[in-house]
């Protein structure tokens, strides 16, 4: 099947309880009866498995590399290449010609091309403009694969390119937050429309995890912002603005939030500069509808947040509540959130209290996951940003959540969680 040719549903597939449900999968991919989920069949990917693999992939999951030579068209779902004349072979990297004038009169232009090319190529590589943004953008699609295949897949060839910005049109300004890794600053971005004002998140250090959280980050941005049915002038999610990779200090570029996060306006309305207290179940209602619809989004692209809670909500100057900080800022807002823990031969800073208690056993994290984050989320909110606390203790360690997972199994978060 080509990959311009209309997708075919595949009619009468439904899942969940009494198969109510049914399935969006396309291009005779199987439906998973449980949840939904789509096993998509060799050349298709995406969600519901209707997107075709990209020209220079093929095969199941799109993990294969197509072969082909010479500007030669490579299928989608098996590899095969369709050559241009004159071109032949099974990887079009062989001329067919039947004369020796024929043979001439190619190769004469042809290598006259070549050597064009050659020389510019040469200036620019020499004068610093050449840059590898393949192999940089394959590098770090091969590190996300690593930690999460289903992302990596998602992303688009040339999401790197699509999202960067020049550095130099990038203006620093004051320090909004820090920490051990990272950093957030104001800033200001020249763009053809005029300045913005940007967050501008940039990380610390050059060890592996940062690295990969940096990517991660960014690579969730950009699969939402590219989403076909992403609306960003209605989405809960922060809105990317950009990225800057090819400089020595690299940056995730987000809209500025001059309100805030979350958690510091619960706490100004705790202590009685907030706004009058008779709004106060509408707006904050309102805000947990707004996390609710942006982890709806995320469910929809099976993309797992996995640091739901209000220091990870940003309020806009309009006055509503955006989903942020996908891994990169763990420890910028306060470092009292997180945990410090060995798993799995790696040192982590853990949020152990908005995590799912079979997060923190089994270091797994899902969309239910998020949900239970999202309850802790809720409870603060009821608290107006009081920390949470488990068995009336303040403190707890990665082992002593553990073993209050055997004493409260039978227990709601509610029944043993209480206020500082």
């Amino acid at each position: 099947m080509d990959g311009n040719q209309v997708s075919d549903t595949m009619p009468g597939s439904t899942y969940g309880r009494d198969c109510a449900k049914t399935c969006g999968c396309q291009n005779g991919a199987s439906c998973s009866p449980d949840d939904g989920r789509c096993n998509c069949t060799a050349g298709w990917y995406g969600s519901n498995c209707d997107g075709a693999c990209p020209k220079s992939r093929y095969g199941w999951r799109c993990r294969q590399v197509c072969s082909c030579k010479n500007n030669a068209t490579c299928h989608h779902v098996d590899g095969s290449c369709a050559c241009v004349p004159p071109w032949g072979g099974r990887n079009c990297d062989k001329l067919h010609v039947t004369q020796t004038s024929s043979l001439i009169e190619i190769l004469v232009p042809l290598s006259s091309i070549l050597l064009v090319v050659t020389v510019v190529a040469i200036v620019l590589y020499n004068t610093g403009c050449f840059v590898k943004t393949e192999d940089h953008e394959a590098e770090v699609l091969r590190e996300l694969r690593r930690v999460e295949e289903d992302l990596a897949q998602r992303l688009q060839p040339g999401w790197l390119r699509r999202w960067e910005k020049n550095i130099r049109h990038l203006t620093p300004g004051d320090l909004i937050g820090e920490g051990m890794f990272g950093r957030v600053i104001q800033a200001q971005l020249r763009t053809p429309e005029g300045d913005i004002t940007v967050a501008a998140k940039t990380v610390c250090s050059e060890d592996s995890q940062t690295y990969r959280d940096f990517y991660r980050e960014a690579a969730i941005l950009v699969v939402v912002h590219e989403d076909n049915d992403h609306d960003v002038r209605r989405s809960n999610i922060v809105q990317l603005l950009g990225m800057i990779t090819k400089s020595k200090e690299k940056y995730i570029l987000l809209e500025y939030s001059p309100t805030g996060d979350l958690l510091w306006v619960l706490r100004q309305f705790r202590e009685g500069d907030g706004d009058d207290k008779a709004d106060i179940l509408d707006r904050f209602l309102r805000y947990a509808a707004h996390v609710a619809r942006a982890l709806g989004e995320l469910e929809r692209l099976r993309i797992v947040h996995r640091d739901v809670a209000a220091r990870n909500v940003l309020i806009t100057v309009d006055d509503v509540a955006k989903l942020a900080d996908f891994g990169l800022a763990r420890d910028v807002y306060t470092a009292t959130d997180y945990v410090s823990t060995t798993h799995d031969g790696c040192h982590k800073l853990l949020p152990l209290k908005w995590m799912a208690l079979e997060s923190i056993e089994t270091g797994e994290y899902t969309c239910q996951s998020d949900v239970w984050s999202f309850g802790v989320l809720l409870w603060e909110i009821a608290t107006l940003g009081k920390d949470p606390c488990y068995d009336d203790r303040v403190q707890l360690g990665f082992l002593e959540l553990l073993q209050m997972k055997g004493g409260c199994t039978q227990k709601s978060p509610s029944t043993t969680m209480t206020t500082k």
